[in-house]
C-alpha cells in the first residue's frame, strides 16, 4: 500500500496500466505482467470496489477521477491503458476525458455498451449454488477457475448487505453509464480481446465496439469466456505485448 492507492507495479521504461473487473484484483494480471515487465513498467491498480476498500465511489466518472488520481500520484505522463470488464469501461472512459495521458488502449470484455446483469436488480439470494451458477456466465470452464476458497471468500463478502447494495449501485452505474455515442472520440490506437463464448458482453458487443472506434482491431480467443486474462493468460499477454509494441498511431 502506498498512500491510499493499493497496486502492484513491476518494471521500467513505457507506462502500462492494467485495471481489473468488479469482483477482480491486480492479481488476476498476475501473468500478464510477467510477460510486460521485462520491457515495461507495469502497474496493476485495485480499484476501490472491493468490501474491504470501498469509500462511495459508485460512478464510472468517479472511478475514472480515481484512476486519474492514481496516475498524477505516480508521476505518469501517459500510459497504455487495458481494462477488463468494469475495469474496460474505466479506461475507455479516461481515453475520452484525457486522450493527452492515454498512448493505447486494450478492452477485453468491456462494459460500457452491453453487460449482461447477474441480477434482477434486486438483492439476490445469497449462495453457493448461486455464485457457483454465476461463474458458468463468466468463465468456459469456471471448474479451472471457481476454487472453493473462491467460492468462500465471494459468499462471504456477499453476505455483507451494504456491501451487496454497493455493488448493485456500481452494476446499475455501469449500464446507465452507456458510451456508444462517445466512442468516436477514442483516438489511440484500440485493440479488443475477447472471448469468443463469452456470456456477459457476448461476441456482438465486440464487434460494436470494432465499428464505433476508428482503427480499433478485434481478436477472439475461443474455448474463453468473460476473461481472457484469467481464462488464456499466456496468449493475452502475448497479444497485448505485441499490440503494444507496434508504433502505429492514428491520424489526426
Amino acid at each position: 500500500m502506498n498512500g491510499s492507492f493499493e497496486y502492484v507495479e513491476e518494471g521500467q521504461g513505457r507506462k502500462v496500466l492494467l485495471l481489473h473487473g468488479l469482483f477482480g484484483s491486480p492479481d488476476n494480471w498476475v501473468r500478464t505482467i510477467e510477460t510486460l515487465a521485462p520491457n515495461y513498467h507495469v502497474l496493476a491498480l485495485r480499484l476501490p470496489v472491493h468490501r474491504d476498500n470501498c469509500n462511495g465511489l459508485n460512478s464510472i466518472p468517479q472511478l475514472t477521477e480515481y484512476v486519474k488520481e492514481f496516475i498524477d500520484h505516480k508521476n505518469i505522463d501517459k500510459a497504455a491503458l487495458c481494462g477488463n470488464s468494469l475495469g474496460g469501461q474505466i479506461a475507455l472512459d479516461f481515453c475520452v476525458r484525457y486522450p493527452e495521458r492515454a498512448e493505447k488502449l486494450v478492452l477485453t470484455g468491456s462494459a460500457g455498451l452491453y453487460e449482461r446483469s447477474l441480477t434482477s436488480g434486486s438483492l439476490p439470494k445469497v449462495c453457493k449454488e448461486f455464485i457457483l451458477d454465476q461463474g458458468k456466465k463468466i468463465f468456459y470452464d469456471p471448474a479451472c477457475f471457481m476454487t472453493e476458497t473462491m467460492v468462500d471468500e465471494i459468499l462471504k463478502s456477499l453476505g455483507d448487505r451494504q456491501y451487496l447494495r454497493f455493488l448493485l449501485r456500481i452494476a446499475k452505474s455501469t449500464r446507465d453509464y452507456y458510451m456508444k455515442e462517445t466512442l468516436h472520440h477514442v483516438r489511440v490506437p484500440t485493440l479488443l480481446i475477447w472471448g469468443a463464448q463469452d456470456e456477459v458482453t457476448p461476441p456482438h458487443v465486440a464487434h460494436e465496439f470494432e465499428s464505433h472506434i476508428e482503427g480499433a482491431k478485434l481478436v477472439f480467443f475461443d474455448q474463453c469466456g468473460h476473461s481472457p486474462p484469467i481464462e488464456q493468460p499466456e496468449r493475452f499477454a502475448q497479444t497485448m505485448k505485441e499490440f503494444i509494441d507496434r508504433t502505429h498511431v492514428l491520424a489526426a
